[in-house]
């Protein structure tokens, strides 16, 4: 009886299939109603900048240091890791609309 070769199997990947989602931030409206009195204090200033939020949103959730991130619309921005992993993120102002308002990470999907 011939022998079969042992069948190679798929290389397992840490990145989710495109369009895989997951959670944001969570915040609830209290949490949200104070943060955004922090930053109005002055704290977190980097709150007011949806693209930062989400380079901090990646770091802490992903770990990832390295990324360039853009604004991809009036609410996503697309973070793309330094090894080629690419996601978007919903983002939004739930206290305060416009320049002084935060922005908090609603939820992902990956690309």
């Amino acid at each position: 009886m011939p022998t079969q070769a042992p069948s190679k199997q798929p290389e397992s990947s840490t990145e989710p299939q495109a369009g895989t989602t997951f959670p944001g931030e969570g915040l609830t409206a209290q949490q949200a109603r104070d943060l955004q009195q922090g930053v109005d204090g002055g704290h977190q200033p980097w709150r007011l900048d949806r693209v930062q939020v989400a380079k901090a949103f990646v770091q802490q959730r992903f770990g990832w240091a390295t990324v360039q991130a853009a604004a991809d619309g009036p609410t996503s921005v697309v973070v793309t890791n330094q090894d080629g992993s690419k996601l978007t993120l919903q983002v939004s102002q739930p206290v305060t609309q416009g320049s002084h308002g935060i922005w908090v990470v609603d939820s992902g999907a990956w690309d």
